[in-house]
């Protein structure tokens, strides 16, 4: 499974044997991460992803989400791809992460571009939504840019490791996306 983005970018499933990288990747950028996300001090030995990547490879294989890596000029820089899908009612959630030495360079944006563009060409989904806390402005610009509209504030939706912190959700719908691209 692997969405390319454009010459240097690609959106690919890891394969398990890759799990030292991933763990390294998380490790070098465990602080940065950890302000965001709320599973980083969870995984604090390189031969638990071994567990993990199977079980994103079984979930994408189920189109039950679709993680994938984001790997530019072939190395692994983060993750990007649907925390969820829901084909039924035909919506995905996407999630992303980047190593902070690519932060900037609008990596991201070209890879949620490209995934949101995937999810409604081939995926079929009616709408995409992506929830970012609401002082992590760096996340945020990214639906931003890309012409999400701000749906909701989620009110102490996410427990970041001591505290409840508030997300702001945005949407796109496949007529906007298909009509702006």
């Amino acid at each position: 499974m692997k969405v390319q983005i454009d010459e240097t970018l690609m959106l690919r499933q890891l394969k398990v044997r890759e799990y030292q990288t991933m763990f390294d990747l998380v490790d070098k950028n465990r602080e940065q991460l950890r302000e965001w996300l709320p599973w980083v001090d969870y995984v604090t030995e390189a031969e638990s992803y071994k567990k993990t990547i199977q079980a994103w490879i079984e979930s994408n294989d189920a189109n039950q989400s679709m993680t994938l890596g984001v790997y530019l000029e072939g190395h692994l820089v983060g993750m990007c791809g649907f925390n969820t899908i829901d084909l039924l009612n035909k919506r995905g959630a996407i999630g992303y992460w980047l190593a902070e030495g690519y932060n900037g360079q609008g990596i991201m944006t070209r890879a949620v571009r490209g995934l949101v563009d995937y999810g409604f060409k081939q995926l079929e989904l009616h709408r995409v939504e992506i929830s970012a806390g609401v002082e992590n402005v760096k996340s945020r610009k990214i639906p931003e840019r890309l012409g999400f509209e701000e749906e909701a504030l989620l009110k102490e939706y996410e427990f970041l490791y001591d505290h409840f912190h508030d997300l702001v959700q945005y949407r796109m719908m496949k007529r906007d996306w298909l009509t702006k691209n």
